[in-house]
């Protein structure tokens, strides 16, 4: 534990990240789970002028990277009736060091500019879309712990995307 006064310690900020990031890859080994990451790749990608939209070869994504997750929640999506018939979507919540996050090619930057919401990782051989990142600690400016919330990306969105075919409708 860091010294609250103005006297230094062997114990600085320092240390203290590095024993918490030994600590949290030692936990991910142990008990956490893993995703196959996507990064957006926007000069490789060839996009609709309007939509957001892949057309001829599509999005391209530099991947898979595998990345270590402290916890991946997969909530299934509950049925809704629509005028083209009953739709679900899938959403997952993962818990990430953000050691490991850097380690697998993030930035500050990434989550300052939201560099990551083109993203996708594949999760129980399901796609899904990244809408957010959260940072839920740090040690003196220094994140920690970094949440991620994602939708499912279903397969009639992935026709045009030629690395997720394999998902495709």
């Amino acid at each position: 534990m860091s010294r609250l006064d103005w006297k230094r310690g062997r114990f600085s900020v320092d240390f203290e990240q590095n024993e918490i990031n030994s600590g949290l890859r030692g936990r991910q080994g142990e008990t956490g789970d893993s995703v196959d990451w996507y990064r957006f790749d926007s000069e490789a990608s060839v996009m609709d002028d309007i939509y957001d939209e892949g057309t001829g070869t599509g999005k391209a994504y530099r991947g898979p990277f595998v990345v270590p997750m402290l916890h991946v929640v997969r909530e299934e999506g509950s049925n809704e009736n629509t005028d083209t018939g009953t739709y679900w979507n899938d959403s997952v919540h993962a818990t990430a060091s953000f050691d490991q996050l850097r380690r697998a090619g993030f930035t500050f930057l990434d989550l300052d500019h939201q560099n990551y919401l083109k993203d996708r990782f594949v999760y129980d051989d399901r796609v899904f879309r990244v809408t957010r990142l959260e940072v839920l600690g740090q040690i003196k400016k220094r994140d920690v712990i970094v949440s991620i919330d994602a939708t499912q990306v279903k397969g009639d969105e992935l026709t045009n995307d030629a690395q997720f075919k394999r998902w495709s409708a």
